[in-house]
């Protein structure tokens, strides 16, 4: 995970540009047996439905706590200035901001 240090905070121009990289092998690594620790979340409906529809979806294999340690692991590899965000509306943007999605070329059929 990148940490931020003072002199990040002090940056004249904000970070704009930038690369985006394919996540190596090594990033979303948790596994199961990794874990110890137990978490409460509180999410919306529509949340919790898509937990459970990927948990179904992939059988015995995936469950909501797989789904979770991947997406934390993704979390820690965001290049967010963690100090700077102050409320959910802040870090949402700086989510959106800090990621690139791969989409499907559905026009190509």
């Amino acid at each position: 995970m990148t940490r931020v240090s003072y002199q990040g905070m002090l940056e004249r121009t904000p970070r704009h540009g930038g690369v985006y990289a394919r996540l190596g092998p090594d990033t979303i690594a948790t596994r199961r047996k990794d874990s110890r620790a137990r978490i409460t979340a509180q999410v919306s409906e529509a949340q919790r439905r898509w937990l459970a529809e990927v948990a179904e979806l992939t059988g015995e294999g995936v469950d909501a706590d797989a789904v979770l340690r991947a997406l934390i692991d993704l979390g820690m590899e965001l290049d967010i200035d963690w100090p700077l965000i102050g409320q959910g509306k802040m870090l949402r943007a700086a989510v959106r901001a800090s990621v690139m999605v791969h989409r499907a070329d559905h026009s190509r059929v």
